[in-house]
């Protein structure tokens, strides 16, 4: 149980030789997802008293031994970049008023209009919102659209650099999805 200040009191020594302190304040064994770590089952944890636990996290180096691409994957925003925020989301519930639209300018949409107004799936709907096109967009659109962004974030083009790789091929996986989809083919031929 956790005490306050982040200790853990107990029936712990410390950790750091030579030390008779109790050890109330925890650290991890291993990095989480390292190598040396298990794959499964609860973390690993060494108990240090207040000076050792203050030098051990002085040292700590989440990212000691990972390679430039473990790296990157984890400190890379791109995992949610595609995600719409909950404010912003179609899946909202009826009545829910995020802002007073008095003029109804902003002309929020509800789940239920959303689904009522458009024929499209919902992976149809999140593949062209990825492209950055509304939901009316033909398909001659998403070919233009899906050509242009790939010219800009394409690693050829920005030097080989992987910066913007993941948002590449986010843009490839909906352009591919919605070549591939009968929904978004049918509602696009009816334009």
């Amino acid at each position: 149980m956790k005490a306050k200040g982040g200790a853990f009191p107990g029936n712990h020594a410390c950790a750091h030789e030579g030390c008779g302190e109790a050890g109330d304040y925890r650290a991890p064994v291993r990095r989480p997802g390292s190598s040396f770590a298990a794959p499964s089952g609860p973390p690993e944890w060494q108990y240090f008293c207040l000076e050792h636990v203050r030098a051990f996290n002085a040292g700590w180096n989440y990212f000691d031994g990972m390679s430039e691409d473990a790296i990157w994957d984890a400190q890379t925003p791109y995992p949610s970049w595609d995600r719409e925020t909950r404010a912003f989301a179609h899946n909202a519930r009826d009545g829910d008023m995020r802002v007073d639209d008095a003029l109804g300018v902003l002309r929020w949409k509800t789940a239920t209009e959303v689904r009522a107004t458009s024929p499209l799936s919902r992976e149809d709907r999140q593949a062209l919102s990825k492209l950055g096109l509304p939901d009316s967009a033909t398909l001659a659109e998403v070919k233009a659209t899906y050509r242009k962004l790939a010219r800009r974030y394409h690693p050829d083009a920005n030097k080989g650099s992987r910066e913007h790789e993941a948002r590449f091929n986010a843009l490839t996986e909906a352009y591919n999805h919605l070549a591939a989809s009968a929904s978004f083919a049918k509602t696009a031929s009816g334009r």
